[in-house]
This record gives structure tokens, C-alpha cells and sequence, in this order.
């Protein structure tokens, strides 16, 4: 039994503070051109923060088991919140014998892993495993890398893969909206879009063989 997991971030309050000291190329002389570099470089470590676990806060987990109908997507506002999610999420995905089940994702070895377990250790949540993300050895399939051969191809988002081959991504916001969503306050929005990525996640799991095909049910029922 394998879980489709996904999650949506936005970087933390006082992520500024965190930057990492910038300086220009030797190169540079002028002052203006000095002073404007710096600033382009710490305006993309900033906009970077919510893809970098110890920067960022999930304000949407969604997650459905392989044999789900439908996706649970819990939108989270506030780091009491987000604890409790993750104790139910974890709760749901660590057996009594203490084994994870498979978690399914799109580049989460990379990022969703790492991220619930950072976000986990930071809030205290003590039933929280740590997950092995090794490239080689991870239980934890990892769609991206199976789609890029293990980086041997150039990686491309979860949409440019879902629509070459041929999956439904009409979803009204992308990922680079989250943080004006958040602004909003458009809840249902974030919602929508993390239970677009984990259907695209796990239509593209079914088509690489990595869960089954859930069956469609007639209109009049199964009989």
C-alpha cells in the first residue's frame, strides 16, 4: 500500500533574517551596479525561502492511500495547525510496527520529504520517523527522478510532465500563486491547487506503473 503526498509551502516570517550574506563579482566597480546586484541576489533568496525546508511552512498537505477515492488535503494557517496535521499525517502512514508505508511524490526526495521531517523536528511532533532519501536506496518512489533517469535528463514541473502524457491540467492556479493566494486569504484556492498536484501525482504514478490503476465505476454503481 503506497500514499500520494504533496505539499504547498510559503516561507516563514523573518525568512529575511535567514539570507545568506551576498557580495558582487570582483569585477564590479561602479557602485549603483554593486548595490543592485546585491539586491537581485537577496530578492531570489527570498522568493527561494518557501522551497527550502528550514525557510518555509507547509499551508497545505495533501495525501491519499493507493486505493482512495478521493484526496484529504488539509489547509493549515498557523504552526498549531501544522503540528496536528502532522501528527494525524504521520499517524496515518507509520504502521504499529513502526514500518513506512511507500510515500509516493514528485521531486519529494528532494524537497517533501526533507520538508516534513524539518517541519516535524522544529514543531515537536514526536511521532514523525526519519525517512531515508537516498537517491539509490529510498523506499519512497520519487516521480521526477524516474522521469529524468535519476537527473540523466533535465528536470521539468509536475504540469510540463502530467501533460505530456496526456493527463487533465486544467487547474485554475499554479504554484507560483500560492504566496498571493496566502495574501488573499483564498483558502479555497490553495486547497484546489495541492489537490491538483496529488490527483496529477498520482495520475502519473499509475502511468509509470508505481501504484495501480484505480478502476472507474460505472455510473449506476459497481453492479
Amino acid at each position: 500500500m503506497a500514499i500520494i503526498v504533496d505539499c504547498e509551502t510559503l516561507a516563514i516570517e523573518g525568512a529575511e533574517a535567514l539570507t545568506e550574506p551576498v557580495s558582487a563579482p570582483v569585477n564590479y566597480k561602479d557602485p549603483e551596479k554593486i548595490a543592485a546586484y546585491i539586491a537581485e541576489k537577496q530578492r531570489d533568496q527570498i522568493e527561494k525561502a518557501a522551497l527550502y525546508p528550514y525557510t518555509s511552512r507547509i499551508i497545505a498537505l495533501g495525501y491519499c492511500y493507493e486505493t482512495d477515492e478521493v484526496n484529504r488535503v488539509e489547509v493549515i494557517n498557523n504552526e498549531g495547525r501544522e503540528a496536528t496535521v502532522l501528527r494525524e499525517f504521520w499517524s496515518a502512514v507509520v504502521g504499529p510496527s513502526g514500518n513506512v508505508l511507500p510515500l509516493v511524490t514528485f521531486n519529494g526526495r528532494a524537497f517533501d520529504l526533507p520538508l516534513l521531517m524539518v517541519r516535524s523536528r522544529l514543531l515537536g511532533v514526536p511521532n514523525a520517523p526519519e525517512l531515508n532519501v537516498d537517491r539509490y536506496r529510498s523506499p519512497h518512489p520519487d516521480l521526477l527522478d524516474i522521469l529524468t533517469f535519476r537527473g540523466a535528463l533535465p528536470a521539468r514541473s509536475l504540469t510540463w510532465f502530467a501533460t505530456r502524457f496526456g493527463l487533465n491540467t486544467s487547474d485554475a492556479f499554479s504554484g507560483r500563486e500560492i504566496a498571493q493566494l496566502y495574501e488573499d486569504g483564498n483558502w479555497d484556492a490553495i486547497r484546489s491547487h495541492c489537490d491538483s498536484d496529488v490527483t496529477l501525482t498520482r495520475q502519473l504514478a499509475e502511468r509509470l506503473g508505481v501504484v495501480r490503476r484505480r478502476m472507474p465505476v460505472a455510473a449506476g454503481g459497481p453492479f
